[in-house]
This record gives C-alpha cells, structure tokens and sequence, in this order.
C-alpha cells in the first residue's frame, strides 16, 4: 500500500541554541485540509520552516525515543536541502513573501516549473496554458504576470501569487502560512477558492491561521493546535468552534 502521507517525528528545532519545537510528532494526508493554529510564537510557522529545510533551524534526535524525522512516502527527507524538497512535492507560502526585482512572475514561475518537472516544448506549452488559467482562475489582471515578482504588489496580489505558484507546480504538499491575512474579503473569497482547487487536485493542504476567516469558506479535515513549541491537542473543526469561544486556555479542560 502507497503511504500518501508527510510525516513529523519527534522532531525538536533549535534557532541557535534555543529550543522551538519540542518532540512534534503530526501527519498530512494527501487530499485534505490541515488548519494549524496557535497563539503567537507558538512554532506553528518554525515547523514550516523546519519541514522546507530552512538553515536558519538545526534539529535534533529525542533523546528517549532515538527517532525522529520527516517522513515522505515512508523515506526520511529530514535533512535533505529545500531544493530537493521541492522537487519532492513540498511546497511553502511565505506568510511575507519578498520581491525580487528583475525576475518576473512568469519567469518565476516557469523556472520553478521546469526545475520540478524538466523543459521541453510540450510542457512549455501545457505551462502557459495553466498560467493562465489559474491565473484568470485567481482574478490576477495578466499585466501582473510580467511584472518583478512581488514589487509593488498589494497584501492580496502577493498572496494570490503564492497560490497561483502552488497550482502551478502542483505539490503533493502545500504549506500556507497565514495566506488570510492582509486581504480583504472578495480577495479571501478567491483564495479560498484556489485552495479548493489545490486540493481537488490531489494535494495535501496545511493552513497556518490565526482566524477562522478563510475557514468559512473551506472544508477542513483536521485541526491542530500548537502552543509553546508543542503540539498539543489534535482534533475535528469543533476545535476551532472551542477556540473561537474560549481561547487557547479553554483547551487544557478538553
């Protein structure tokens, strides 16, 4: 049977010599809808970052279990670098994307494309073709496309650019951190709607969030919940109901 799942465990991340994540253990399942939350400084976004390979972070085993890892499709891809990770099917959205003058849109795009599945004139083809598709798919005004990536942009053009780079390549796995946030409603609509299609695509979908805003309009699978650089409860989208209500300090009477 194919193991269609990303796996964290045990997983303790250090940023210099300070401990962030504490023995995180969770899975992803390919085709549903992961919301993530957790108050400030929780580690929700640090986990992100560890599970792309960000050097920023350093990991380590735990020191009772002697295991711990990233598990895609059974093979541990812990310590593999971010470029490799993506070619994999891992895929981050960057809760403040940056620009990068000089390179536009499509040529991000593209280059992004061909470094996860390889270049020849059919692919070319069948690229833009879904370039712009998603693109008119996301309401992005094709003028966009040809501009330096993120120069300029507004909160909501960013991420709808993020979005339109992840249904592109197609990731077994797509992170989004905070991907709600800065954007007004008719944009969170439309992001959500992209979102949406990701999954009926087949990908994995992990929604980083502090708001239950883009949760209106998308059906989750699993909530959960990390505070203080642990992962502490995991559970169905009653948990954000509790949430919503309570706050965090509820969680600890479940």
């Amino acid at each position: 049977m194919i193991d269609s799942s990303l796996r964290v465990e045990h997983l303790q991340a250090f940023a210099k010599e300070k401990q962030i994540l504490y023995d995180i253990s969770c899975r992803f399942e390919k085709g549903k809808v992961t919301v993530l939350m957790g108050p400030n400084g929780s580690g929700k976004s640090t986990l992100a970052h560890v599970i792309m390979g960000d050097p920023k972070y350093t990991t380590a085993q735990n020191a009772k279990t002697h295991v711990s890892g990233l598990f895609l499709n059974k093979k541990n891809i812990l310590n593999l670098p971010t470029e490799e990770k993506a070619r994999l099917g891992l895929f981050l959205s960057f809760q403040s994307p940056i620009a990068i003058p000089g390179v536009s849109v499509k040529e991000l795009l593209r280059a992004s494309f061909q470094n996860k599945k390889g270049s020849n004139n059919k692919s070319v083809s069948a690229l833009n073709t879904r370039i712009s598709f998603f693109a008119k798919t996301l309401h992005i005004d094709p003028n966009l496309l040809n501009r330096a990536i993120h120069e300029e942009f507004s909160g909501g053009e960013r991420k709808k650019i993020e979005l339109l780079q992840a249904l592109i390549l197609q990731p077994a796995f797509a992170i989004f951190d905070e991907i709600d946030t800065g954007v007004d409603v008719d944009a969170l609509k439309i992001i959500a709607k992209g979102v949406r299609e990701l999954q009926k695509q087949g990908s994995g979908i992990v929604l980083i969030t502090h708001s239950e805003r883009i949760l209106q309009y998308i059906e989750v699978d699993t909530v959960m919940v990390m505070v203080k650089g642990k992962m502490t409860h995991v559970g169905s989208r009653e948990l954000i109901d509790r949430i919503n209500r309570n706050g965090y300090r509820d969680l600890n009477t479940l």
